[in-house]
């Protein structure tokens, strides 16, 4: 026995005690659950003297059980009845008309219309990852711009939205270039055909933060949120608004702040910051937002895509430096460079989409 110290058999005969003490907790804990979980007449009268020994333990797990809840609620979609989503976009009509400076900023749920998944929706990446179901890479060869793409189009057209933070690209490819790219990591394994530099993507990888220099322009970007006096925000969470301080003015005195107006099905943490909250499909809102306005959504033509006329095709050498599914001129014109399966069959491997899934994925132990 050491001097002052409690002896090695004192030490293991507290340490029994201790976990002895915590076993009874954790068995009083499940008796006490199960009880809760019964109905109020349906309680023995022995049970509810130990409900009433046991307050502590009885307010710790209604606390619980009302945290689940409202996660629970918080994932789950709302719809406003159509008159009530009619009266709101008439309310967004007349911000978006009177506004200086008009910034919006998209999610992944403007393009679910198109088959493309989200992230935090019922079958999103992240909700299907949490779940312990696969997640595949969407099939991006036949999908094409939503009503909101070209909504936001026409409203550009008009003078009426910014975005001109846009950076300039000097090669699009009609095919995702992201397949050897990953978290600060752009380089495509391509490179130029006039300087010989390496071609980098455009892409904002999962887990990047917006201090990024390049392949993003963050500068104009910047410069056209501080201007802002009117945001929208479409088919986005803004759970990750914290990672891009610069990209959100939010943080202004409450004087200063641009008005907020957020088209989402689900609860948002900027909900209660928000002049307006429209609970409904972006498609639907800005449908309705465009016959206020009195502007057309103009019709989406392939053979009109400047993408396809503005692509940079493979150079000698390069036909085997991507396996992606191209996309097609038309539906009825096979994609170019088509090397087998669609996407869709595929697992996720890498690049922008691939990289945020397999944060989430635990790593096997090596025996």
């Amino acid at each position: 026995m050491a001097a002052g110290g409690p002896s090695r058999s004192e030490r293991k005969a507290a340490e029994r005690v201790r976990r002895l003490r915590e076993e009874q907790q954790r068995e009083r804990l499940r008796q006490v659950s199960r009880i809760l979980r019964k109905a109020a007449a349906e309680r023995s009268a022995e049970e509810g003297r130990l409900l009433a020994e046991s307050e502590d333990l009885v307010t710790e797990l209604q606390g619980r059980s009302r945290r689940r809840e409202g996660l629970k609620r918080r994932q789950e979609e709302v719809c406003d009845d159509p008159e009530e989503l009619r009266r709101k976009v008439r309310e967004l009509a007349g911000a978006v008309r009177n506004a200086k400076y008009l910034v919006v900023y998209t999610g992944a749920g403007i393009s679910t219309a198109a088959s493309i998944p989200d992230y935090r929706g019922p079958n999103g990446v992240w909700t299907l990852l949490q779940k312990g179901r696969s997640v595949s890479a969407a099939d991006l060869s036949e999908a094409e711009p939503t009503l909101t793409h070209m909504s936001i189009a026409r409203l550009h057209e008009q003078k009426l939205v910014c975005t001109a933070c846009t950076p300039n690209r000097e090669y699009v490819r009609v095919f995702d270039v992201t397949e050897r790219t990953a978290l600060h990591r752009h380089q495509t394994g391509r490179a130029c055909h006039k300087c010989g530099a390496q071609l980098r993507d455009t892409i904002v990888h999962f887990g990047e933060r917006g201090t990024l220099g390049q392949p993003l322009n963050w500068e104009a970007a910047t410069q056209a949120a501080s201007k802002a006096d009117t945001i929208l925000c479409l088919g986005s969470s803004l759970k990750v608004l914290k990672k891009y301080p610069r990209l959100w003015c939010m943080t202004k005195p409450p004087s200063r702040r641009p008005k907020l107006y957020i088209v989402n099905l689900q609860w948002t943490p900027k909900d209660d910051w928000a002049a307006l909250k429209l609970h409904g499909k972006c498609d639907d809102v800005m449908q309705l937002l465009m016959d206020e306005l009195g502007l057309e959504i103009p019709p989406y033509s392939r053979w009109q895509d400047p993408i396809f006329s503005l692509a940079t095709p493979l150079r000698a050498g390069e036909e085997g430096s991507h396996t992606r599914k191209s996309l097609c001129r038309s539906r009825e014109e096979p994609p170019p460079g088509d090397r087998g399966a669609p996407l869709s069959s595929a697992p996720v491997l890498g690049g922008w989409f691939g990289k945020g899934c397999t944060k989430r994925t635990k790593r096997k132990k090596i025996t």
